[in-house]
């Protein structure tokens, strides 16, 4: 997948870490985790019937 919002991301946590911005990184890990559509696909999708409870 070619996202571009998550290249940036990338970008972003490997300056973080050659920088030692431990905080930056982390928020970056964050942000990719929770980064919700690639190339408009959703990554996560809930499955029908278990929301919450």
């Amino acid at each position: 997948m070619s996202c571009p919002r998550c290249q940036a991301l990338r970008t972003e946590l490997a300056a973080a870490e050659r920088n030692g911005d431990r905080s930056k990184a982390v928020d970056c890990r964050v942000l990719l985790r929770r980064h919700p559509e690639h190339d408009d696909v959703p990554v996560e999708r809930k499955v029908e019937g278990q929301g919450e409870q």
